[in-house]
């Protein structure tokens, strides 16, 4: 190895300088690569003063030292002067200037009229739904009394004036076989009485095909539908019962399902859920079993 010399007086960067001497030389990157066991990329890296190809920290210094040591050339000097050179692009690069913008007044003034404007909209848009709105909430927060329907005669049956008082027997005083009945055999009602007797009407659920009977146990919000027509819709409170009958089909949807006890024509139905449980169920003469506590007897 040829002894180590200070590169020459005229000097430019540390790689172009290396290049110029190994060339003066007449060594080769083979020749390097081989000796130093460095690849041929790395040195032709270094010649070309592309650092940032190489490796990094210890292992550049260990390249340069390496190669002058190759060359003939102090490492010590050269390796200082690399030093120099990376000296002002590290202070740069941890040093960055901060460009701290300043705000706009007028941005500022716009941001405000553009949130106002937005809150202005909203406001617009919920005063003219509020129809909307109130229709989609309010089965949720009405308080519909319930509608008792009573069926009564219109007119309560009455003998005719003209119809003497019959007479009232003790049982003491009943009449023997022997003795002649004073009431006829067959009482024939004058046509008069009939016209004026009402037959009392049957409730219009005991005459449907389905009839759902419900006694309320804990508060509860319910709406049943029979037949596709809204039958109930109210908060019920305990102690309450409803009855509604349907020619199909019943959909009942319950906001508390273990508030309330059902009978379905008669029979205990099961119970739909546990307290607080929502549940929406459809009930027709199809699935009716389903429904019917088959434990109750």
């Amino acid at each position: 190895m040829p002894s180590p010399e200070r590169p020459s007086q005229a000097m430019g960067s540390v790689a172009s300088d290396l290049k110029v001497e190994r060339e003066r030389r007449k060594i080769t990157l083979a020749q390097i690569a081989a000796e130093s066991r460095i690849s041929r990329h790395f040195l032709e890296s270094l010649e070309e003063g592309r650092f940032s190809e190489l490796p990094g920290g210890i292992y550049n210094r260990a390249f340069i030292r390496a190669y002058c040591e190759n060359i003939g050339v102090d490492p010590h000097e050269i390796l200082r002067r690399y030093e120099a050179e990376l000296s002002p692009a590290v202070e740069k690069s941890h040093k960055p200037r901060k460009s701290i913008p300043q705000q706009n007044p007028l941005s500022r003034h716009y941001s405000i009229i553009a949130w106002t404007l937005m809150l202005l909209i909203s406001a617009t848009g919920l005063f003219f739904s509020r129809k909307w709105i109130a229709s989609v909430f309010s089965p949720y927060f009405s308080h519909t009394p319930a509608v008792s329907v009573r069926y009564e005669p219109s007119v309560k049956p009455a003998l005719p004036p003209s119809q003497p008082a019959l007479p009232v027997t003790s049982p003491a005083s009943e009449p023997s076989a022997s003795e002649p009945s004073l009431l006829p055999a067959n009482p024939i009602v004058p046509a008069a009485t009939q016209a004026n007797v009402t037959a009392v009407p049957l409730s219009p659920e005991a005459a449907l095909p389905l009839r759902l009977d419900i006694e309320v146990t804990e508060e509860c919000w319910i709406s049943i539908e029979s037949d596709g027509q809204t039958a109930v819709r109210r908060l019920l409170v305990p102690g309450e019962a409803q009855t509604v009958g349907a020619t199909e089909q019943f959909t009942i949807l319950v906001g508390n399902a273990g508030g309330i006890r059902l009978k379905i024509n008669g029979k205990p139905a099961r119970p739909l859920g546990k307290s607080g449980d929502v549940v929406r169920v459809l009930i027709n003469d199809k699935n009716l079993q389903d429904f019917i506590d088959q434990t109750s007897g």
